[in-house]
């Protein structure tokens, strides 16, 4: 079965991460055909918006750590970055359902959707710290711009779980509740009944606002985590990291 399920219903796409079996963590494979999916909704007339949703009752583990350490990384980063560019530029409507967990590249990701429905029990995490790395998609700017300073440092440096309900306190969200999917395809109709054009303009006023400052934050991250990965501290928490899967908070 594919790493993505895509199914089309009423001009509302809905893109399904499909690797539960690690909890839906992104390989080289699934970034590449969430890029693809994203580009041809984007071009596609018939679609008018895109519902992101994970399989397993879990959004996503972000990053797959087993596949970036089978070949060193040297597979990933085109997929990645290109998916993340897919994902910045997406014209239409993106919307995500989350539940169960959303780490790493899974939460990041969340950061660049217009709307975003979760399970007031789903987990999020910014685990950066914790594996010696820096943050990465432009997340640095936009928990910044969304928190101010001192909010963006404490979710940063500490590594610690938010719950579903404190993620849309903090505003990062736009609806908590155990109904999060049935909202997030409500929300979807009402969008499509809505002047497609219209929105399409509107979004891409909004996003260039902070075009430039998204782009500049991603080069200082790539930066940053060219500098950390494979460093003393990144190969102690991925060692640590594969010791402890195990336990409760292990992904």
């Amino acid at each position: 079965m594919s790493k993505l399920i895509i199914e089309t219903t009423n001009q509302a796409q809905l893109l399904t991460l499909n690797r539960p079996e690690t909890k839906n963590a992104f390989d080289a494979e699934l970034w590449s055909l969430f890029r693809d999916a994203l580009n041809h909704a984007s071009q596609d007339p018939e679609i008018h918006s895109v519902i992101v949703t994970g399989s397993g009752n879990t959004f996503s583990s972000g990053v797959d750590l087993a596949s970036m350490v089978g070949d060193g990384g040297s597979n990933y980063e085109e997929p990645f970055e290109t998916c993340i560019d897919a994902l910045i530029n997406f014209t239409k409507p993106l919307i995500a359902a989350v539940d169960g967990i959303a780490i790493g590249g899974g939460a990041t990701i969340l950061l660049h959707f217009d709307a975003v429905f979760i399970a007031p029990t789903a987990r999020i995490k910014y685990p950066f710290s914790d594996l010696g790395l820096a943050p990465e998609v432009g997340s640095s700017l936009l928990l910044f711009e969304s928190l101010g300073y001192q909010k963006a440092a404490q979710l940063l440096f500490d590594a610690d779980w938010i719950s579903g309900e404190d993620y849309f306190q903090l505003g990062l969200a736009r609806y908590a509740g155990s109904d999060f999917a049935e909202q997030a395809f409500a929300y979807a109709r009402k969008l499509n009944e809505q002047s497609l054009a219209s929105i399409i303009e509107t979004k891409a006023i909004l996003k260039s606002f902070n075009a430039d400052a998204i782009a500049e934050a991603r080069k200082l991250e790539t930066t940053a985590m060219k500098k950390l990965y494979g460093s003393e501290d990144n190969l102690k928490a991925v060692e640590k990291f594969f010791t402890r899967k195990g336990s409760p908070d292990a992904v």
